[in-house]
């Protein structure tokens, strides 16, 4: 049953798989669940190991790294079991930024199955005396909405950091949300104030939806026609604001440079070209600067520029999106890419798309911790499989070390700056190659594009 849960399934997958391969008939609901309280205490078990070594690597590496050793730097992000506003289940996490491990979850439950089926009888003296002995064991642990769950979570982990012997100075989410805000109405910490980044890789959301609703504003800049701010010209402009922020993280100067070059080169006309601040040489971006590495400015002719009405209701966005608070928030090039991985590893131990309860969810999360932290090695060598009393085999051991060697191997490899570049560069390319696509085919796929 345990690996089974490591392989997402449930109680009826594993009944449907003893049965077809004549094992047995399957498990009762009484010994499954017993054997999932089990797992639960097996993992919490692992999970209180891999928590004080997480938490004691990144105290080491911040230090090394210039800081004060129990002031850490943490990206934190929610997920929820259901998609949309409506989920009865949710989790956020905290990692580290220079052990991109977690050292802290929550989650949140706003259903409970004991209290679904005993709804029926409230008001009767057998359910009073059901409800003095369930109230300690109930799973509702969260009331509100489900977009909540992550602000709430958010606070409980901070609030608690102290008890970890840390502090979290800098905390990097994505913008969507208003834990930030929320986590200063705490008044977490005496002696520090909590620092706010912004995740670079939710930067372009937030250009796409100003001019949005800058086109909204301004009626007539949007529509058909050369200079006006078509969905085409809104998508790319998206794209280039997020180029910009990711193709200098260490300077805000930089920054807005970059994004003000995407502005300047989309009003630039022959009479009078605006592309100082664009990239030079024959490999940039700028077909103006690539003819005039080449020699061929003389042949060169700009494609109309925006007009003069679009310029003056985008200008404020591109200021507001390119102030120096905002641009210092983006900088260090801090993500919450640790999170949405963890993420991932979660729902496939508990796929969203199987009903299960909150006991089953906080077991998954247990045992993702240390996946994501340590590896499978984390599941045999530690108390998990021995205080469930399996036993440690060969081809266990041999999976585990193989699958963590390659795992360990993979993720060296992504986070070298030689592909993070890489990854800058291809994504470029793709929307070079795709606006040629685009002016070669015409716009074939978007929103009222057949009315």
């Amino acid at each position: 049953m345990f690996v089974m849960r490591i392989l997402g399934l449930g109680l009826r997958s594993i009944n449907t798989f003893c049965s077809l391969m004549e094992l047995s008939s399957g498990f009762a609901n009484g010994t499954y669940y017993a054997f999932i309280t089990n797992l639960l205490e097996a993992a919490k078990s692992t999970f209180e190991v891999i928590q004080r070594k997480a938490i004691a690597e990144e105290r080491q590496k911040n230090a090394e790294a210039g800081n004060e050793e129990t002031h850490l730097s943490v990206s934190g992000d929610g997920s929820w079991k259901r998609r949309g506003f409506s989920s009865l289940f949710g989790i956020a996490t905290l990692i580290g930024k220079y052990t991109h491990k977690v050292l802290d979850f929550v989650v949140k439950s706003s259903f409970c199955q004991s209290c679904s089926n005993w709804a029926s009888k409230k008001g009767t003296n057998e359910y009073d005396i059901w409800h003095d002995t369930h109230e300690q064991h109930c799973s509702i642990n969260h009331t509100g909405s489900a977009g909540k769950m992550e602000v709430d979570c958010m606070k409980e982990m901070f609030c608690r950091s102290e008890s970890h012997g840390v502090k979290y100075a800098t905390y990097t989410g994505d913008g969507d949300t208003k834990i930030f805000q929320a986590l200063l109405n705490c008044n977490l910490y005496s002696d520090l104030t909590v620092h706010k980044k912004e995740c670079i890789g939710h930067v372009q959301k937030r250009m796409g939806t100003r001019l949005r609703a800058a086109k909204k504003q301004h009626k007539g800049i949007g529509g058909k026609g050369a200079g006006k701010l078509t969905d085409k010209l809104v998508k790319d402009l998206t794209l280039y604001y997020g180029l910009a922020i990711r193709r200098h993280p260490d300077s805000a100067e930089e920054m807005k440079k970059a994004v003000w070059a995407t502005f300047d080169h989309k009003c630039s006309t022959d009479e009078k070209p605006k592309h100082e601040n664009c990239p030079p040489g024959e490999n940039s971006w700028c077909k103006w600067r690539v003819a005039e590495a080449k020699g061929e400015l003389a042949d060169f002719h700009h494609e109309p520029a925006l007009t003069a009405s679009v310029q003056e209701a985008i200008r404020p966005v591109y200021g507001a999106l390119s102030s120096d608070d905002l641009l210092q928030r983006y900088t260090g090039g801090n993500t919450q890419n640790d999170n949405e991985s963890f993420n991932a590893c979660l729902w496939k131990l508990v796929p969203k798309h199987f009903h299960c309860g909150e006991q089953t969810i906080r077991t998954a999360a247990y045992i993702a911790f240390g996946i994501f932290n340590e590896g499978y090695s984390s599941i045999l060598t530690l108390k998990t499989m021995q205080t469930l009393g399996i036993v440690i085999g060969t081809n266990s051991r041999n999976f585990a070390a193989k699958t963590d060697e390659e795992r360990v191997k993979s993720a060296n490899a992504s986070q070298s700056e030689l592909m993070k570049k890489a990854r800058i560069e291809k994504m470029s390319a793709e929307v070079q190659q795709n606006i040629l696509f685009e002016d070669e085919e015409g716009t074939l796929y978007g929103a009222g594009i057949a009315d």
